[in-house]
């Protein structure tokens, strides 16, 4: 019997369920913040999901939060994905994952983005995985930036799977075209990994499902590790009113791709899911200045002009960085 033949859709299931409770009660750990918990159930199928919100003011570390986990069964796939999967309209469908945004309140503090998913439509024997995790820094630390970069390098080589063609995915899709800039300092991104991905051809034993799920599973455990790193100095700086304002501007980009790009919140509305878990990626509190554009030569111009570009991190020694 094969290793995957033993994986069966519950057990992933049950290890997103892992993945949530580990992200969870270490932010609120590090936080001293609780969540608030709600299940709830998917009306257009069976299953639903629970979801996990922090709510809170700018003298706490989160100031907006969520991680959600999620298992729905159905049969009325939207259009689109029916014709881009190939398969037969009214096909049974599976879906479980763990999605998470966190806004902390500090404008030293990035905010961050992960989710790990797994999807299948059993009649087709179709199967595959998707995730990966993106930072969003307001004042960010090149040291930092780097450090994440080189985490997401290990736990991909610890897999055999490919940093670099991942961060690239995530340089391409955390991008707003309109405004010609990156969300923020990327990460890795992924999608449709499965047995039959071309990835798979020359390195099959990578792309079994059990070797899937061991990949995403330690991607949402990296989640913890990877906050705290941001989140434990640099909550201590002093912020001003200008940085506050500062983070604010940005914050609308952030809504603006979420809202314009986001595959997931494109998917969760024409699937029907549940409106305030897809909507609770979005900070409590934002802003837009028309045709704003920070002073030339300060430190957010130098900032917009380098950090909001695809770079290749690793490549900088952070010791003689300077912007």
């Amino acid at each position: 019997m094969s290793q995957d033949s033993e994986v069966k859709t519950d057990f992933i299931s049950e290890s997103f369920k892992k993945v949530q409770d580990h992200i969870c009660h270490g932010l609120a750990d590090l936080s001293g913040q609780n969540f608030l918990e709600e299940n709830w159930t998917y009306h257009k199928g069976t299953g639903g999901g629970r979801t996990r919100v922090w709510e809170a003011t700018e003298t706490h570390l989160i100031e907006k939060g969520g991680v959600n986990f999620s298992d729905l069964i159905g049969t009325d796939l939207p259009s689109a994905a029916v014709e881009k999967w190939n398969i037969p309209k009214g096909s049974t469908w599976r879906a479980t994952g763990v999605s998470l945004v966190i806004h902390p309140s500090s404008p030293h503090v990035p905010t961050i983005h992960m989710n790990v998913r797994y999807f299948e439509v059993a009649e087709a024997n179709m199967w595959w995985f998707g995730g990966g995790v993106d930072v969003t820094p307001y004042y960010p630390h090149i040291s930092n930036v780097v450090w994440f970069h080189q985490a997401l390098k290990t736990l991909c080589e610890k897999h055999n799977q490919s940093y670099p063609t991942y961060k690239e995915y995530c340089d391409k899709y955390f991008l707003l075209p309109h405004r010609g800039e990156t969300r923020g300092v990327g990460g890795i991104f992924f999608d449709q990994l499965s047995d039959k991905c071309p990835e798979a051809a020359s390195n099959p034993s990578a792309f079994t499902k059990k070797a899937l799920l061991d990949f995403t599973s330690d991607l949402g455990f990296l989640f913890s590790t990877i906050f705290s790193h941001f989140a434990v100095e640099n909550r201590l700086i002093p912020v001003t009113p200008e940085q506050r304002q500062y983070q604010l501007l940005r914050r609308g980009r952030y809504v603006e791709f979420n809202l314009i790009y986001d595959r997931g919140t494109k998917f969760g509305f024409q699937s029907e899911g549940r409106t305030e878990s897809i909507l609770m990626s979005l900070p409590p509190t934002t802003k837009w200045q028309y045709n704003w554009k920070p002073e030339e030569g300060t430190q957010e111009d130098k900032i917009m002009k380098f950090f909001h570009r695809a770079q290749d991190w690793l490549s900088i020694d952070p010791s003689t960085f300077s912007l």
